[in-house]
């Protein structure tokens, strides 16, 4: 057995509740004497509770966990015969993606984004808000729908003349609170993006934000230096409206 055999290609499944009964408590046992294994399945317990958070999803295309195995195999580097029709019946409910090389971390996020997935582009969620943001100085402006979803807010964002920035800038979108000011910031990230080569952008980002609190909008130039600080001045401005 090499280092990477056996029960510690079970962390994945361990931490998302995918394993059978005998499976569990063999690496439950292995889990004692494995300081690797206890060091991943702690990097992988912010998944296992966002997994099982997640809120119902309708049943999925009867061969989506096919394609995935397969698209799975092919970014593995395996030939595509690796498919689920390879594995025998009382294996088929818990295929190990894992013995095809791929990372425990990996994996779990795979299994995370089909478990958050929206049911499609045509339907994110309710719309609760929307938002024109402009340039303070004028010369710029965007717009913004802001959905409830089952993982936070889904923020559809809409520009078509945001400067192209030089390289290791970027845009980075904030939910604004009452008490933002300069010195003592009161905003949560949305994410951040870049335009098009002319400028457009179109983008969805996602934050765990209510704007019924948070209901200021804003974007900010930032450097890539790793600071999550705010830079100032807000390049764009708004306030999200219920509707």
């Amino acid at each position: 057995m090499t280092a990477r055999d056996g029960p510690h290609l079970d962390v994945a499944g361990y931490a998302l509740g995918t394993l059978h009964t005998e499976e569990r408590a063999r690496f439950e046992a292995h889990l004692r004497e494995c300081d690797a294994c206890r060091a991943e399945l702690a990097e992988l317990a912010p998944v296992a509770r966002l997994a099982a958070a997640a809120p119902p999803l309708p049943s999925p295309p009867p061969d989506l966990r096919a394609r995935t195995l397969l698209a799975v195999a092919h970014a593995a580097g395996q030939p595509r015969a690796a498919s689920v029709r390879s594995a025998t019946p009382e294996r088929r409910s818990r295929f190990r993606l894992a013995r095809l090389g791929v990372p425990a971390a990996a994996l779990a996020a795979v299994l995370l984004a089909l478990l958050i997935v929206r049911t499609g582009d045509d339907d994110p969620g309710r719309l609760e808000a929307v938002a024109t943001l402009q340039a303070p100085a004028g010369g710029g402006e965007a717009s913004a729908e802001i959905f409830v979803t089952g993982i936070g807010r889904v923020v559809e964002l809409d520009t078509d003349d945001l400067p192209i920035l030089p390289k290791g800038q970027f845009y980075e979108l904030w939910f604004v609170g009452p008490d933002d000011r300069p010195g003592a910031s009161d905003r949560i990230s949305a994410g951040t993006f870049h335009p098009d080569e002319q400028g457009r952008s179109r983008v969805s980002l996602t934050a765990a934000a209510d704007p019924a609190t948070y209901a200021g909008l804003a974007v900010t130039v930032e450097p890539g230096d790793g600071d999550p600080a705010p830079t100032r001045p807000d390049v764009l401005r708004g306030r999200a409206r219920p509707r």
